[in-house]
């Protein structure tokens, strides 16, 4: 019975951990996204505002 417990409580932390990397690795793309529309955004700015 304790190597049962041992084997469910290993379970859910490989578990826990294929999902927290699973959610880390798609945080970058996201946030390289925003990097890029922040450039647009400031080059689009320049563009229309005359260059100020």
């Amino acid at each position: 019975m304790l190597w049962f417990i041992i084997g469910l409580a290993i379970f859910f932390a490989v578990i826990s951990a294929a999902l927290r990397r699973k959610t880390s690795r798609f945080q970058d793309p996201n946030a390289s996204e925003r990097q890029i529309q922040e450039e647009e955004r400031i080059k689009a700015g320049s563009w229309f505002g005359g260059g100020q």
